[in-house]
């Protein structure tokens, strides 16, 4: 067979296989469907209401500053629907909106604390079950209803759902007292050998709403949307808070500290007290199970670098001795997040810490026993703390300026 015939064929089975094809048979057009940027859940007692933050385009440019008659208008609508299961209160949203709506670009999922307290385990399986929803999506508590969080306007931000993921990411990152929770660490922590798992909260700081963009029209805002405290959850279902101490302290032991900050005090020559500020810049720990006389102990090894960030008390940095102080005073702060949250943890029986997984993969046989009644074992076990803290830099100055101010004043 000659080249050119086999080039012939090859044209006429190409031809022929394009024929086959289908095209964009499950194309989605943009005005078709309502895109979703942040989703409420809450309970009434009876059913799911299912609250969802959907964008409008076209009012966009008027709040970021693009032209537009009739001055500003909301970038997002807020409605909620109810059913029986999730999935049916969604399903209603049919009857009341001219648009499907689009969960690929949603970013937050905000719970109410009654729904919370009811369990998660239907909206994790919702996120699961569903290839039009990411797992990637955030997990906020709030206290009061999800659908008064979705309704408020934030600063800096057009849209709150992205306001709000945005939120815990720089939280996460700049303080590490919460942790971003996405829905797939959420379902992986109910499901663990501890079955407890954390939820930052978000609320309404404030008594009124800025539910309006009239809010913005004076250089204050009423009250705004905070990241506060963290849900605990054990068996999926929530069973009360940390406090913000506690918080840093079990981001310590879950080892999900990036950078923070840690308060010391000090004192100089004269005895004058004040305060030193130091960031810390990198943090690695390591919880170890062990067994001293047949009882069950936790190690918490902690490796903290810092550096100053602000001193009131007159001393001379750089003397061996302020630098030893200043590292034991972070050592001692840092001992003490620790022990709080650990106590916590005991007090309201939920291993929040990832305990249980380092004990059943350093001691399984043991650990058929121990599942049994993880909950008392975890609440009998001690931890012991022990935390290097490193002093990397002093910043720019070796002396404080207190100090200098008072050399000038002799």
């Amino acid at each position: 067979m000659s080249l050119r015939i086999k080039r012939m064929l090859c044209a006429v089975l190409l031809l022929l296989a394009a024929l086959t094809t289908t095209g964009c048979w499950n194309r989605i057009e943009l005005n078709e469907v309502a895109i979703t940027s942040a989703t409420g859940v809450d309970w009434d007692g009876e059913n799911w209401i299912v609250s969802y933050q959907v964008l409008i385009p076209a009012a966009i440019s008027s709040v970021t500053g693009g032209s537009g008659g009739g001055g500003p208008k909301s970038p997002i609508i807020v409605y909620s629907t109810k059913g029986k299961t999730i999935r049916d209160a969604i399903m209603h949203s049919y009857s009341e909106s001219p648009r499907k709506l689009f969960f690929a670009h949603n970013r937050v999922v905000v719970i109410g604390e009654k729904a919370m307290q009811r369990g998660v385990n239907e909206l994790i399986d919702v996120y699961f079950r569903n290839s039009s929803t990411r797992e990637t999506v955030s997990v906020l508590a709030t206290p009061g209803t999800a659908r008064r969080v979705l309704e408020q306007f934030m600063q800096l931000q057009a849209i709150s759902g992205a306001g709000m993921k945005e939120i815990i990411l720089s939280e996460m990152k700049n303080t590490s007292i919460l942790p971003n929770i996405p829905v797939y660490q959420l379902a992986m922590e109910v499901i663990g050998d501890a079955k407890s798992a954390v939820v930052p909260e978000i609320f309404v700081s404030g008594t009124e709403d800025t539910s309006s963009l009239e809010s913005f029209g004076s250089t204050s805002i009423p009250s705004k949307l905070k990241l506060g405290r963290l849900a605990v959850l054990k068996d999926d279902k929530m069973i009360g808070w940390m406090n913000r101490k506690e918080s840093l302290g079990a981001s310590y032991l879950r080892d999900s500290v990036q950078q923070s900050y840690v308060v010391v005090p000090c004192e100089d020559d004269k005895g004058k007290k004040g305060y030193n500020t130091i960031h810390v810049l990198k943090s690695s720990t390591k919880v170890i199970p062990k067994l001293q006389n047949g009882q069950l102990v936790f190690t918490a090894d902690v490796d903290v670098t810092g550096t100053l960030m602000e001193s009131n008390c007159a001393q001379d940095l750089y003397k061996p001795g302020v630098i030893q102080s200043l590292e034991q005073g972070g050592q001692k702060q840092v001992s003490n997040l620790l022990q709080e949250a650990w106590a916590k943890g005991q007090e309201m029986k939920a291993d929040v810490f990832g305990a249980a997984e380092k004990t059943h993969r350093k001691y399984p046989k043991q650990w058929k026993e121990w599942s049994k009644n993880w909950d008392e074992v975890f609440k009998e076990a001690a931890l012991e703390p022990k935390v290097k803290f490193r002093m990397a830099r002093m910043g720019l100055s070796n002396k404080s300026f207190q100090y200098l101010m008072d050399k000038e004043g002799k």
